[in-house]
């Protein structure tokens, strides 16, 4: 192969993949590095907090914009504006932080000046989960004469692919703070690093696929998504991100109330995140690709399975058997989330980006809900898995109403023309 083939082989594939992963690693090393921040900032917890969550507003207003435009301009062609803006977000961080640290700013300034670089993260990074999944099921058009089962197949192999890049970055990301000793200069400085080459070849990969997709102008192709035929998706995504995030809080004060030791509980807390990430992880890339996200009966299979899960946890009381519990919990949640989402979008290809969009305002709110959830119920209640048990609940609920709204239409899901 000549140097101009290995150009174009890179350039068409899909490095934007490569975005989630990089998102993933950025913000759960920022998490991890709390203590350290709070230290040399000299910014209090609840200014550190609102640093850490400013985005979350940007996500939920603008990742419906990012959908919608992706409908209408092509999700290929803004893919390098939302890559361009998450690298600048990193570099600029890893800039206030050596400025900070070599001018010794003051609590005030430490908080504006990062705040600039979390808002430049919300706006770019509220952008790349809609437009990579809608990337991921662009690509699914039939190389060869297998037809178009194998492109559906593809597709949902595709949004598992998405789904496990920004696992692998969640999971790396303390992995990376530890290996390079907490130092938060060494940290930023590789993961600008890393930005600045993998934003120039996600512009490349723009450049070249954005030509070959001619960009919706028609108005009717901006004509918002009908909300009934989505609504039970958007509902299961928001379940979904709500058990994650009572789920991921409750564990922490749950481990502490039975073992009575912070460092002990910090430890099985590690080891039970990490446990479920690699559980999610192997999930998403092993399984997801084979399952046929056309069938209602899998989402009501998977949603029993976590069902059946909750209501076991409130027969257990030792730390060996909620770790083992949470292997078939995260196994469940890392297989029916590709599967909602393929199937949402399956209503209307053509709206894609847009419910896309709504399914990232679904999980932004969710997880943050979650969490709190968790902290007004935990302590004022015994029974801490009541609720979880609650929300698998509706989550069957949801998809036996898809069920048998597909029963009745005599087909496993109804597909916008």
């Amino acid at each position: 192969m000549s140097s101009v083939d290995s150009k174009t082989a890179l350039s068409t594939k899909p490095v934007w993949l490569l975005l989630p992963v990089l998102m993933g690693l950025f913000q759960s090393s920022l998490i991890a590095a709390t203590p350290t921040f709070i230290s040399v900032t000299g910014l209090s917890t609840l200014q550190w907090s609102l640093l850490l969550s400013m985005p979350t507003l940007l996500f939920l207003l603008l990742s419906p914009l990012w959908g919608k435009w992706a409908d209408r301009i092509g999700a290929s062609y803004l893919i390098r504006y939302s890559a361009v803006g998450l690298g600048l977000s990193i570099v600029s961080l890893a800039a206030v932080w050596w400025l900070g640290t070599a001018f010794a700013f003051v609590p005030a300034l430490w908080f504006v000046s990062i705040a600039v670089t979390r808002i430049l993260y919300g706006i770019s990074a509220s952008g790349v989960m809609p437009l990579c999944q809608s990337l991921a099921i662009n690509d699914t058009q039939p190389s060869d004469s297998t037809g178009k089962a194998e492109s559906g197949d593809r597709s949902l192999k595709n949004l598992g692919l998405v789904s496990a890049s920004l696992s692998t970055g969640r999971l790396v990301g303390p992995l990376v703070l530890i290996a390079v000793l907490s130092k938060l200069d060494w940290l930023l400085a590789l993961y600008s690093l890393l930005a600045i080459p993998l934003v120039w070849l996600i512009i490349q990969y723009s450049r070249r696929h954005a030509k070959k997709q001619n960009p919706k102008t028609n108005r009717s192709e901006t004509i918002p998504v009908k909300l009934a035929p989505v609504l039970p998706y958007l509902v299961m995504a928001f379940c979904v991100t709500l058990f994650v995030g009572y789920l991921q809080f409750v564990l922490g004060p749950l481990l502490l109330d039975w073992l009575g030791d912070a460092k002990q509980a910090t430890m099985i807390m590690s080891i039970v995140l990490t446990l479920v990430a690699t559980s999610a992880l192997l999930c998403q890339l092993l399984i997801v690709k084979h399952l046929n996200w056309r069938s209602p009966f899998l989402l009501v299979g998977i949603a029993l399975t976590m069902l059946g899960a909750t209501l076991t946890l409130s027969a257990i009381n030792s730390v060996m058997a909620l770790m083992l519990i949470m292997v078939p919990v995260a196994a469940a949640i890392a297989l029916i989330t590709p599967i909602y989402t393929r199937s949402a979008m399956a209503q209307c290809d053509e709206r894609k980006g847009q419910i896309s969009g709504k399914l990232a305002v679904c999980h932004t709110a969710g997880y943050p809900l979650g969490s709190l959830l968790a902290g007004l119920y935990y302590p004022a209640f015994e029974i801490w898995w009541l609720p979880l048990t609650l929300i698998a609940f509706t989550l069957v609920c949801v998809t036996l109403i898809i069920l048998w709204s597909a029963q009745s239409k005599n087909k496993p899901i109804a597909e916008c023309q």
